[in-house]
């Protein structure tokens, strides 16, 4: 059985770590970061082709009051680089659609069922991880899928399998939104869910080694489960 939160922390690994990095960034691509809610409502953005600037920019702001830091999933344009280059600043010009060039992630975000704006408890984030081992197994042996990338988002588990690049345009997004709901069809539970919304090519992911703050953290009470805010990692980088 897999320890709790699949954590052996020796094998915890974030956006900090150069082979993560490695993993998701090519060299001349670009990747932007973006936090959002920075003091309450402003949404901070950065592109960066350089992982040292990367880790300096993301971790300071990273100690400002936010609810969520985030990055760009797939292949973007590296012109984008101009925007705010290898810095983080106020900007509400962040990556769209039209942005992206290629598909090379498909992403599976499992999350449990709880009202929205508050963190999960230990058991729903359990719940979440165990039924992302039951959807990556059957993606790997029904469907031939190579071993995929599994994380903790902080509340719950990401699956993420790598795709050859595919274009990303209509035909392939569509493609992408229907697998998503055929998985949530078969796999979800009354108490924890797959999210068929990210099929977009913009779609943002968890930053890996940035913490999830959603409401506020409650402590374990009498009645109550503790819902903690919690680092989101890397636990499996796959084939």
């Amino acid at each position: 059985m897999e320890s709790k939160f699949c954590s052996n922390k020796n094998h915890q690994l974030t956006f900090f770590d150069l082979k993560v990095w490695e993993t998701f960034i090519r060299p001349g691509e670009v990747i932007e970061a973006r936090f959002i809610k920075v003091s309450g409502r402003m949404t901070y953005s950065g592109y960066f082709d350089s992982h040292e600037d990367f880790c300096k920019s993301v971790r300071q702001t990273d100690k400002a009051q936010h609810a969520g830091a985030y990055v760009t999933l797939q292949a973007i344009d590296p012109r984008l680089l101009g925007r705010s280059f290898n810095k983080i600043r106020q900007s509400d010009l962040t990556t769209s659609d039209r942005d992206v060039r290629f598909y090379r992630w498909l992403p599976i975000d499992i999350d449990p069922i709880r009202p929205s704006g508050i963190s999960s408890s230990d058991n729903e984030l359990e719940a979440a991880l165990a039924l992302s081992k039951v959807v990556a197994d059957y993606c790997v042996s029904d469907m031939g899928f190579s071993k995929p990338i599994r994380a903790m988002s902080g509340n719950g588990a990401h699956l993420l399998f790598r795709l050859a690049d595919l274009p990303a345009n209509d035909e392939n997004k569509k493609m992408i939104k229907n697998f998503l709901e055929g998985l949530a069809q078969r796999f979800d539970t009354d108490a924890v869910k797959i999210d068929t919304t990210v099929f977009n090519p913009a779609r943002i992911w968890k930053l890996y080694g940035t913490a999830a703050r959603k409401g506020d953290p409650l402590p374990a009470g009498r009645y109550r489960e503790a819902r903690p805010h919690r680092q989101s990692y890397i636990y499996e980088l796959g084939e």
